[in-house]
């Protein structure tokens, strides 16, 4: 690590004679003198910049230390004060509505990358961890040390001064490529205008309420999920289906192609600075399933599981397209949801806008915290003066008894500017002793205050936030640990999804959906026998649902093994989705431009795959006592999510098991 010279500066050959008192001159008073204007307050731009650097700050003064004081305890408190900063950056970035804030996040988020990429290639701390003496630590030390010694040889340390000179220079144009990249997505919401309201047929009738025409007589439609997702399944025009489904797939296309070629090639020669044949190899080298190679060879066994029932469901598809246009042969995928929510109905009796109904936000979102609570043994205590991006934002306090766990922060609503997708984003990490984790919920749902009567939600909403809060659940329960890199969601990357995915189950069951599920007009509670339809109904389309992940997963894979030299983005998006789904490419789109886990999970999007088998396995165990048992709910809450990264994820999942993981649970579930 470079380190700033500290320079003295003195008057060298200056008189030693005593210095020489001058008279002071009394004060001039100046009649009608004006006073000196006051300086101007800062602008919020600025004082978020204050804000993010005071803990980045931090981290370099801890750093300076680390020589004369305990090197472990001392690394710790760099981590800390680091992630504390980057968290913030990457928060506020992603959901302040002030453009400027924005700006200023992604500008502290550069300076905490530069800064933690020019400290994993420091040498002289590299040398000072692997100078301690491991016998006496315990174990999550003995893990700290050799974990933070493997992630310095991974970052490059122990190459020559030009590599790793070079490979600085690499993460910090990395960085500021994919702010680019996200924030091309972010800001190019796109609509499309309908000016016959009769156009609109099939779409809920609290929807069509929402959308009424302007002074024009014109009704705009967006690419944001609340407008996207209803309007694709339900919408009658097809026509209208498809241009929405354009525009979606065309959000970040000005740029982000250009922005996706450089950071590709910038990847590559990192991977290869680092001796590894590829992005792939190097991602992969510490998670649970290692190798470009391992990873393409688990993609083909899910797909030859998964193929023949895609197939049938493609049939099942087409022939649906049939009743409405005889001549059909091919179904598009602007077709493919609305077709679902026929077949859903037609051959499985359940009326996704009926079952919107039973789907209000307030009352899932109340659901989801009431079930939590009992599962986990917490309690949400609302905060009413937490420091908030935006109004919408609730705060809550997750306790148990009298004792303060950590806070969460719900931004569940869209709004221009802000991150598109549904994701949680870490705020604090937890250190014992030292600071609570804090956690934020960011989604795009239909919000109470702007819905023309109750704010109903698709049940994909449903399950989308069900698994967002498993994310949350699993940062502030495993969020009491000494290491920072041990605390929260700090398993392996390809784990990390698990118990989320397996969470999705709380809001597909009666047990718990009856809970909060209840009719928006009648209130009644949703029947037992329709939930069981909406399981059935769900198996209709696995077999294309299992694909179109794996076609996302190969792609992710495919652009970081190949040369980026050669690389043909578009040839190739067109090459796996023609391999992998049964639906055909439409012209005029570039999926890829607002593909954003390119940029995230990077070639590692099978991860969602590799999660999904281990979460099926990790419910086994509630298949008898039920989802609302605690004496499996705290069993899991204690080996799955409290023990944070402090183990590795084979080893904690079986913890839990009381055996190693497998394929069985997965493969029936694919096979039903």
């Amino acid at each position: 690590m470079k380190r700033l010279a500290i320079l003295v500066v003195c008057a060298c050959g200056a008189p030693k004679s005593p210095p020489v008192a001058l008279p002071v001159e009394p004060p001039v008073a100046v009649p009608n003198a004006v006073p000196p204007p006051a300086p101007s307050p800062p602008t919020p731009a600025e004082a978020f910049l204050v804000r993010c650097r005071t803990p980045l700050d931090a981290a370099k003064v801890a750093l300076r230390t680390l020589p004369t004081g305990d090197v472990l305890d001392g690394l710790n408190e760099v981590a800390r004060f680091a992630s504390n900063a980057a968290n913030l950056a990457g928060l506020i970035k992603s959901v302040h509505p002030d453009k400027t804030v924005r700006g200023a996040a992604e500008t502290c988020e550069q300076e905490v990358q530069a800064f933690v990429s020019e400290l994993m290639l420091d040498r002289n701390v590299y040398e000072l961890v692997k100078r301690v003496d491991t016998t006496k630590l315990d174990a999550d030390a003995k893990r700290f040390v050799a974990t933070t010694l493997r992630d310095y040889r991974r970052a490059g340390v122990d190459l020559d001064d030009a590599k790793r000179a070079r490979i600085k220079a690499i993460d910090d144009e990395i960085t500021q490529l994919a702010q680019k990249f996200q924030q091309g997505v972010a800001e190019d919401t796109r609509y499309i205008e309908v000016k016959d309201p009769a156009r609109l047929a099939g779409m809920p009738a609290d929807w069509i309420a929402a959308h009424k025409p302007d002074a024009n007589g014109v009704i705009r439609i967006s690419t944001d999920y609340p407008d996207f997702i209803p309007f694709i399944a339900h919408a009658d025009d097809d026509d209208l289906r498809k241009q929405l489904y354009i525009e979606f797939q065309l959000r970040g296309s000005a740029h982000n192609e250009e922005y996706l070629a450089k950071i590709l090639a910038l990847r590559a020669e990192k991977a290869k600075l680092l001796g590894f044949a590829d992005w792939a190899d190097y991602q992969s080298d510490d998670k649970m399933l290692k190798g470009g190679k391992a990873a393409q060879a688990f993609i083909d066994r899910v797909w030859k599981l998964a193929d023949a029932r895609a197939k049938k469901d493609y049939a099942e598809l087409l022939k649906q397209l049939q009743t409405h246009d005889k001549k059909a042969r091919v179904v598009e995928s602007w077709q493919r949801y609305w077709l679902e929510a026929q077949l859903k109905k037609t051959k499985y009796d359940v009326d996704a806008v009926e079952v919107r109904k039973y789907f209000t936000y307030d009352k899932v979102l109340a659901g989801l915290l009431d079930i939590t609570s009992e599962i986990y043994d917490i309690q949400y205590k609302p905060v009413t003066d937490a420091n908030v991006w935006h109004p919408d934002v609730a705060v809550y306090d997750v306790m148990r008894g009298n004792d303060k766990l950590g806070r969460i922060y719900l931004d569940m609503h869209p709004r221009d500017g802000k991150y598109k997708h549904a994701a949680e984003f870490p705020l604090v990490d937890g250190i014992t002793g030292k600071q609570l984790p804090e956690a934020a919920l960011v989604c795009n749902l239909p919000d109470p205050k702007t819905s023309a009567g109750p704010a109903l939600m698709d049940h994909g909403d449903v399950v989308t936030m069900f698994h967002e809060f498993g994310h949350l659940m699993h940062h502030v329960l495993g969020g009491n640990h000494r290491w920072d890199r041990q605390s929260g969601v700090a398993t392996e990357s390809d784990f990390v999804e698990a118990p989320s995915q397996m969470f999705e189950e709380w809001g597909w069951r009666y047990e718990t959906l009856s809970r909060f599920a209840q009719h928006a007009e009648t209130g009644a509670t949703i029947p037992k026998e329709l939930v069981a339809k909406m399981r059935r109904a769900s198996k209709a389309g696995l077999g294309t649902q299992t694909v179109q992940q794996l076609f996302y997963a190969a792609l992710s894979l495919d652009v970081h093994r190949l040369d980026p030299a050669k690389l043909d983005q578009q040839a190739e998006v067109k090459r796996l989705q023609k391999k992998y789904t049964h639906f055909p490419f439409v012209e005029g789109t570039k999926m890829h431009t607002s593909f954003e886990h390119l940029i995230g999970y990077s070639s590692m999007y099978y991860t969602y795959m590799w999660s999904l088998v281990i979460a099926k396995d990790l419910l086994t165990p509630f298949e008898q006592p039920g989802l609302l048992a605690t004496s499996v709910t705290f069993k899991y809450r204690d080996t799955i999510l409290t023990p944070g990264g402090s183990k590795d994820a084979a080893d904690l999942v079986k913890d839990f098991l009381g055996r190693s993981y497998d394929f069985k649970a997965f493969e029936k579930f694919l096979a039903e």
